[in-house]
């Protein structure tokens, strides 16, 4: 086969091409939108879900909501999307400067049971109370009193009480109401003071429908329980249960009778309460009687089940039976049941239900985290609607069902924390809109993403990191590699492996599948000959393989993994291999690696078609064009290049990326390029041009993943700082709003001229605030200041008229045109009638309290300053043509001329004080020793001091 015939695309496979992905239209890109983004929500720590209907934003219905702690934060997360309402602290984070540390980083946290506050502790000891429903109302109690930091937090069923507990073996009970301690429960004294009298957990008794209980249990490090009733003040009737040996994790009642406690010893405590004998002694009334002397209750052990695993999180299921969820380190979660409420029936637990090893989580990976109950109806009667949400080591949430045919399985998967984004893709879904991406984080599990509500499924298989993920054209297979050095195949509906292939001997960082949609339909020998659908796969070992499938009946119906066979293998580069991309027509696969150069392979023997050289840097991505025979690639010498497969010439270049280039993208039907940086830019070109339409800035670190759905109406990108961005194309929108604007515009602007022609000063003010022309409203002011002179008037009186109906936001943006206009003497006039209609209208304190408006004041200063003593030195010059013209005799036939020009004269008033030069006094150029001038006459003249004005106020002077 000659390279001609290798490179030229065949035309029946061109013509299905264009027919499956050409877009009904190829009007350039010009901006994009984010449509929605998954963030990071969770980085370890306890739980909680709303106890309520949700959380209520704006006019939607409420939502139901998780509380999740994120890196001294805490996020409200929607429990049925996935996606970050907020944060409580809105992102205000602050690091100390001398430790380099948040010391308000939260470190336990507390939601009430109405959901309407949450009360957290810091770092700092401060204990504040936020509210969800007003999200700037934020209260601090002021310092917690504990020695050390608080590790856990809750609040009584009442709403009432609150018990803070902390690693110095102290709880503290706060009353919600004040913000004051109440009591204050340390640690027994009984208890062997070698060991650790760290809280470890705390648990409220919740009260039956005739006793109103204040109990709480304290678990610490050292496996004692401690019992306190906070209705006995003198804590006689404190029970101390010593039966395990390592730190309490969990506790709970069940009804009033039973106690179950659990800890990282491994072993499920069932506890009995042994009733006191004054609860039992009935009065002549039929009623209890009461002893001064205390309740004397106890508990007993009647039954320990050792599990094998420290327990993490434990729940006690509302059913007739004593039915226990535990999670731990195991990674599996397990229920337990013991036949308490039988009275004759074994008490001891019994396992009846474990997650599958499928599902399961596992020991290796790091086991589970925490373990909480979520009511899916409001009849918490049913156990059927109920999940359990479950939290791994890899920050995962995953919800798993109860019911009986269900039990235990997974129903969907919340990620907290992607860490970082290594590749992803969508997944085509025909000519329907895509709805599915899949990813590759810093994880042996790759994760696949519902678009809408970042909803996951896993598929883990992979035994090391994933480095690299392909998707077939059809969207029924996914292929995926990594350090593992294996590749696997999934099926994209139920997330199995069907296939697996090993041969490299290195880590694979890329991968890619065949690009016709009908050859995965090609099965038997032709498939195994090479004439079905591929992968290819490219490794750290520097070398090229191609791996055969079987075709889609024999994978559909695979009950195990099936082996893949190498079909053909080439040495490819000198350096690792970055990237490889197979051609719409699988004629050609392109290779990229460290060593700058990119290589063309043909795609059924592998054989080398040609190089391209000319990139300064490791090349980074390749990508094909699917309309016209040219190929994109990216590269750390922050350049796209794009070359020609005819003479492999390089026919454009694109600069303006800062940092390395790392992926890029066809779009608008092959005339423009998308392209992602490590500078955490993404930049639009026209290949026409070369020119940058647009930069899209999201991600706040590499964007090492990108892809952009077939019909390009969708693109997804994710980086290193864990977010996934899911982006829409809104150029028609925002060329339909702009339309709509201009001819508002228009239609404004035309008022405004009719208004402008009929002398219609005053609508026309307000028509030209609104449409922000500065020169229009330069031009109306003028004229309302003449009309207003010719009808004898200062100037000020319709200014200030049309003052007092402007916002604080209008009044703001005039005088920003009036510090503009005050740059020039020609409009100072003006701009200081509109300040003095303004200062005069508007009380000072108003003003004064609006951002922005005392620094556009401040500005205008220097400027009238500088024009007010240009009037000065004129004013003050003017008085040597007064002297020429008294001196040259009077012009005036009068006698009473000589008079008049000394009225004129004492009655003339400077419109700044003058200024003083080495202690003389300077006034238009002239220089007066001492600083009183006294004129050479008689005594019996007056003497006149410079500087004292006898003239009217200086409001006056403002008007000339």
């Amino acid at each position: 086969m000659s390279e001609n015939q290798i490179v030229e695309y065949d035309d029946d496979d061109a013509m299905e091409v264009e027919e499956t992905t050409q877009p009904t239209s190829q009007v350039l890109s010009k901006s994009w939108a984010i449509s929605s983004a998954h963030v990071p929500t969770y980085s370890g720590g306890y739980i909680t879900h709303c106890h309520t209907k949700g959380l209520v934003i704006g006019d939607e219905e409420p939502k139901k909501f998780l509380v999740l702690p994120i890196d001294g934060d805490l996020a409200l997360v929607d429990a049925q999307k996935g996606t970050k309402i907020r944060t409580i602290r809105q992102d205000d984070i602050q690091d100390d400067e001398d430790e380099g540390l948040d010391a308000d980083a939260i470190t336990a946290y507390a939601l009430s049971s109405k959901d309407d506050i949450i009360i957290t502790c810091s770092h700092n000891q401060l204990i504040r109370v936020y509210s969800l429903e007003q999200p700037d109302n934020i209260k601090t109690w002021g310092k917690s009193g504990h020695t050390m930091p608080v590790t856990r937090m809750k609040f009584h069923e009442s709403n009432v009480f609150l018990a803070t507990a902390s690693v110095d073996g102290t709880v503290r009970i706060w009353d919600v109401r004040g913000g004051y301690v109440t009591h204050v429960f340390r640690p027994y004294q009984g208890i062997d003071s070698s060991g650790m009298r760290g809280v470890s957990s705390i648990q409220w008794k919740k009260s039956s429908d005739d006793r109103k209980e204040l109990i709480i249990a304290i678990g610490r490090e050292d496996g004692s329980i401690s019992i306190h009733d906070l209705k006995d003040k003198a804590d006689e009737n404190l029970i101390v249960l010593r039966d395990h040996m390592g730190a309490i994790t969990c506790m709970d009642w069940k009804d009033t009778d039973y106690f179950v406690s659990t800890g990282r010893d491994a072993v499920i405590s069932l506890w009995q309460r042994i009733k006191s004998d004054d609860e039992n002694n009935v009065n002549k009334k039929g009623k209890k009687s009461k002893s001064k002397k205390g309740r004397g209750e106890q508990y007993k052990r009647i039954h320990t089940k050792a599990i094998y695993e420290q327990v993490e999180g434990m729940i006690i299921l509302p059913t007739k039976d004593l039915i226990v969820a535990t999670a731990g380190t195991k990674g599996s979660v397990r229920l337990w049941c013991s036949k308490v409420s039988e009275g004759k029936g074994s008490k001891q637990f019994e396992c009846i239900a474990e997650q599958s090893t499928s599902e399961a989580f596992g020991e290796i990976k790091g086991g589970y985290l925490d373990l909480q109950f979520n009511y899916l109806s409001d009849d918490k009667k049913l156990l059927d609607y109920g999940q359990l949400i479950v939290a791994d080591a890899e920050y995962n949430l995953l919800f798993l069902s109860l019911s009986e045919e269900n039990k235990l399985r997974s129903v969907r998967t919340i990620v907290g924390l992607n860490d970082e984004i290594l590749d992803l893709k969508i997944v085509p879904n025909g000519i329907k809109e895509p709805t599915h991406a899949v990813v590759a984080t810093n994880s042996s599990q790759v994760r696949l993403f519902e678009l809408g509500t970042f909803s996951c499924n896993i598929l883990d298989g992979h035994s090391a990191t994933v480095l690299c993920v392909d998707v077939s054209p059809c969207g029924r297979y996914i292929v995926t590699s990594g350090k593992d050095k294996t590749i696997r195949v999934w099926l994209s509906t139920s997330c199995k492996c069907v296939a697996m292939g090993t041969g490299h001997t290195e880590a694979i960082g890329a991968i890619g599948f065949s690009r016709k949609v009908g050859r995965y339909d090609v099965t038997g020998k032709a498939a195994v000959n090479g004439g079905g659908s591929f992968a290819v796969s490219a490794s750290k070992d520097r070398t090229l393989k191609r791996w055969n499938l079987p075709g889609s009946s024999v994978l559909n119906e695979a009950t195990s993994d099936i082996d893949l066979k190498t079909f053909c293998s080439a040495r490819a580069h000198e350096k690792d291999i970055n990237i490889l991309c197979v051609a719409p027509n699988d004629s050609l696969i392109a290779t990229g690696s460290q060593d700058k150069t990119v290589k063309l392979w043909a795609a059924n023997s592998l054989d080398l078609s040609a190089t391209l050289k000319g990139h300064r840097r490791g090349v980074w991505d390749c990508q094909f064009s699917s309309y016209d025979k040219v190929i994109a690639t990216s590269s750390g010498d922050q350049t796209v290049k794009l070359w020609s497969l005819s003479d492999y010439s390089c026919v454009r270049t694109f600069q303006g990326h800062a940092a390395s280039v790392l992926r890029v993208r066809f779009l608008s039907g092959g005339l423009q390029l998308v392209s992602a940086g490590a500078d955490g830019l993404l930049k639009l070109w026209t290949i026409r041009t070369t020119e940058c339409e647009a930069t899209i800035d999201a991600h706040e670190d590499k964007v090492w993943a990108l892809d952009i759905s077939v019909d390009g109406k969708k693109l997804v990108s994710g980086g290193a700082d864990s977010k996934i961005v899911v982006w829409t194309d809104t150029t028609k929108q925002e060329e339909d709003l702009m339309r709509a604007v201009d001819e508002q515009n228009i239609l404004l602007e035309q008022r405004l001229s009719n208004h402008v022609l009929h002398k219609e000063f005053e609508k026309a003010l307000d028509l030209a605030l609104d449409l922000e022309r500065p020169r229009q409203i330069l031009r109306v002011l003028n004229s309302i200041v003449e009309k207003d002179v010719q009808k004898d008037e200062t100037g000020l009186m319709t200014l200030k008229r049309h003052v007092k109906t402007w916002s604080l936001e209008k009044v703001k943006k005039i005088l920003t045109y009036c510090r503009d206009w005050n740059t020039r003497a020609r409009n100072s006039h003006l701009a200081m009638l509109v300040v003095q209609a303004v200062v005069m209208s508007i009380p000072a304190q108003t003003l004064a309290k609006e951002e922005g408006i005392p620094q556009i004041l401040a500005g205008i200063t220097p400027y009238a300053e500088r024009h007010f003593k240009r009037l000065d030195k004129m004013y003050t010059n003017a008085f040597l043509l007064d002297f020429t013209l008294t001196s040259m005799g009077s012009l005036d036939t009068e006698d009473n001329s000589q008079m008049d020009f000394q009225a004129w004269e004492k009655n003339s008033k400077h419109v700044l004080p003058p200024e003083k030069v080495d202690g003389r006094i300077q006034i238009g150029g002239s220089i007066i020793l001492g600083g009183n001038k006294v004129s050479e006459a008689s005594d019996e003249e007056e003497i006149v001091s410079i500087g004292d004005s006898e003239s009217s106020s200086d409001d006056e002077a403002m008007e000339m």
